[in-house]
């Protein structure tokens, strides 16, 4: 196999041409430190580990820069950068960030777990919810939200988001009915929604236990 030309593309890339037709892009730094170069002679198994060498560094320099701009999971990472590159690489890479400290799924998922809990009044249910989608494992999920149980009163919060955007509602049972299916939605448990509702004025004909 001969390399019939080697053609500068957009940015650090090169498009190798061999036998006279397109075979792949590479990296200019690639390029350079194999040698490559027009009439060279090569064969595939090089080629190939050309461009593994190349979508390595490519994917590396892609989740530096994702990083870069804001934490991600270890999945969410390996799904990013999936879009531009083969699953294999895109796993080793999510693994090699793990491993540099760049990806921490035990520190998002506190940082995260806390932040729906202050931020948005989110219950345990609605969090467990949300960290399950950012791909979070689920033994993580249980001890993050084990110890974010024991920071959080779950009576407080419930009273706070009642006060702040359902008190109004409470003077008939449509209106509770209504607090409870909102409370419900952000992830809290009937019987905590029912033991603070207890403590504020509603219709004395509204039954708890309906």
């Amino acid at each position: 196999m001969l390399i019939t030309a080697i053609e500068k593309r957009k940015g650090t890339r090169s498009a190798v041409y061999v036998d006279g037709e397109y075979a792949m892009m590479l990296d200019a730094e690639i390029i350079f430190n194999a040698g490559l170069k027009a009439g060279r002679e090569i064969d595939q198994n090089a080629l190939f580990e050309l461009q593994k060498q190349s979508d390595l560094r490519r994917t590396r320099e892609r989740a530096l820069y994702l990083l870069g701009y804001k934490s991600h999971t270890k999945k969410e990472l390996t799904d990013k950068l999936a879009k531009t590159s083969d699953e294999d690489t895109a796993a080793e890479i999510a693994g090699r960030m793990e491993e540099l400290g760049l990806v921490n799924d035990a520190d998002y998922a506190e940082r995260y777990a806390r932040q729906l809990a202050n931020s948005k009044g989110y219950g345990m249910s609605r969090i467990r919810q949300q960290l399950y989608k950012k791909g979070i494992d689920r033994e993580l999920i249980d001890d993050t939200l084990e110890q974010l149980a024991q920071t959080v009163d779950v009576d407080e919060k419930i009273s706070e988001l009642i006060e702040r955007k359902y008190q109004r509602y409470l003077g008939t049972k449509k209106g509770v009915d209504k607090t409870i299916n909102a409370l419900i939605r952000l992830g809290y448990r009937y019987d905590d929604i029912r033991r603070v509702l207890n403590t504020f004025d509603t219709p004395q004909e509204y039954d708890y236990d309906e």
